[in-house]
């Protein structure tokens, strides 16, 4: 399994996240889909849509130089190489309701909100996948209205060729580690011996 597997991964963990949560409610016969929101693919309600509409890398992140790692052997050499930094990926995903009734959809669509605000972090025991490092966190944060208001969801929805419907954007954070690295440089730190009860000649 590769570390290049983060993104199937952290949808995977918002999908059991939401399933879990939807039983736990009492809404067992909620189905969940990944697919793109439209009626062609919404194929039985009630449902909710986890739907990953975009990928941003952080720009701070993408313009740092590489760093410098050493590891010490068992030779007593110490091998030292350069990696490139992670790259912080913003993973966007629009979420939203569909059911048989608006009043249905409206309720959906705030339980998905309120599980999501009740884990602003994810963490070892709810993550899904071999591709998190170790007691790594995924933190998710809502989409505030400047950037996912009444003007985006009407486009958005647009885009599909869909009707408009309420909808809630989240963002969650994570990292994508690089396999590249720099010819490895070994340096041998020598020995300084110290020699005493040599007295001063006279």
């Amino acid at each position: 399994m590769g570390q290049f597997e983060i993104i199937r991964d952290v949808s995977t963990t918002l999908q059991k996240l939401l399933e879990t949560s939807l039983k736990n409610a009492g809404y067992k016969d909620v189905e969940l889909y990944t697919t793109i929101p439209t009626e062609e693919n919404i194929k039985k309600l009630p449902a909710l849509s986890l739907f990953l509409s975009a990928v941003c890398v952080d720009p701070i992140v993408r313009e740092r130089g590489q760093k410098l790692m050493s590891v010490n052997e068992d030779s007593g050499e110490v091998v030292e190489y350069s990696v490139d930094p992670s790259l912080l990926l913003k993973l966007y995903y629009v979420v939203s309701a569909w059911g048989k009734t608006p009043q249905e959809e409206h309720v959906l669509l705030a339980l998905a909100i309120k599980v999501f605000y009740e884990h602003p972090e994810i963490g070892e025991g709810l993550l899904q996948g071999y591709s998190f490092r170790q007691r790594e966190t995924i933190a998710i944060r809502p989409v505030e209205e400047p950037k996912f208001g009444y003007e985006e969801t009407m486009s958005f929805w647009r885009s599909m060729g869909e009707k408009v419907r309420p909808a809630a954007q989240f963002c969650v954070w994570t990292y994508l580690d690089s396999d590249r690295r720099s010819d490895p440089v070994h340096r041998t730190f020598g020995r300084s011996v110290s020699l005493s009860g040599q007295g001063r000649r006279r």
